[in-house]
Order: C-alpha cells, then structure tokens, then sequence
C-alpha cells in the first residue's frame, strides 16, 4: 500500500476555495442561512465549548453569533495545506480568525487554525466536518483581506 498524497486536481482546488470564498462572504455579511448551506445535512463542527451537529444546529449557532459576539466582524480561512484523503475526501489546514473591520490582523484572541474535511457527494464538493483550535498569536491579514 503506498502512502503517497496524489496532487489535488486543480477543479478540486477550486471548489474547495469557491467554498471558502462562500462561506468568508456570508459571514462577513452575518448571513448564517448562506453560510450553513455549504455543510452536508449531517455535518459536525467543533468549537471551543460547543459541537454543532447537522445543518439546521450550524445555522442556529451561527444566528445567534451573528447576533451576539460575532456581529459586524469579518472572518479570514487561509489554506496552509490542502490534501486528499481519498479521491472524494480533502481535509483542509487554515489560519485565520475573526477580525472587526478596519483591523490589520485577527487578534490573538480570536487566531485560529482550523481542520476542515470535504466530502464529494453527487459530484459536487461539501464540508462534512470543522474544527478549530486557538492559535494565542496574531495574524496578519493579506492585503486584499482588509
């Protein structure tokens, strides 16, 4: 059995950074009903205090963050590793965070790095499954991000 990782295909690629595009968008927009549609019906996510499991529990969260702690924020996911587990699983390494706007960086308090699983069903590309875990430093946003 060989351990080699195959290259992602560059239409993978595309997808998943179309997805994350998607989901940076909605949440700069506070819009958890757009942000919740990228994740399969049966998706688990992992946050510091909370697990999320299926669409409707990503949603609901996602309002009240919007309405409370993450309201008026905006969010960067940039991919440090992009690979495939099978030809329709990737997991996806990021860092990045929330930010308010105007910021230069995603303050310490809210840098993460984050652990997404995308899951290919009926041809199209899906996150089955995120986590995240604080990173307790800074990061600087890339220009195009402010």
């Amino acid at each position: 059995m060989s351990n080699a990782v195959s290259p992602v295909r560059p239409e993978d690629e595309k997808a998943v950074r179309d997805i994350v595009a998607r989901i940076t968008g909605a949440w700069n927009e506070n819009d958890a009903d757009e942000l919740s549609t990228v994740y399969s019906e049966d998706a688990s996510i992992v946050l510091p205090g909370a697990h999320l499991k299926g669409r409707p529990a990503i949603r609901d969260w996602m309002a009240e963050a919007f309405d409370g702690k993450w309201k008026g924020t905006h969010v960067l996911g940039a991919p440090l590793e992009l690979r495939y587990i099978r030809d329709d699983v990737m997991l996806l390494l990021s860092q990045g965070g929330a930010y308010p706007p105007g910021a230069t960086e995603v303050p310490v308090e809210h840098a993460i790095r984050g652990i997404w699983v995308f899951v290919k069903q009926d041809g199209e590309w899906t996150i089955t499954g995120y986590g995240n875990t604080p990173v307790r430093a800074p990061i600087p946003l890339p220009d195009g991000a402010r």
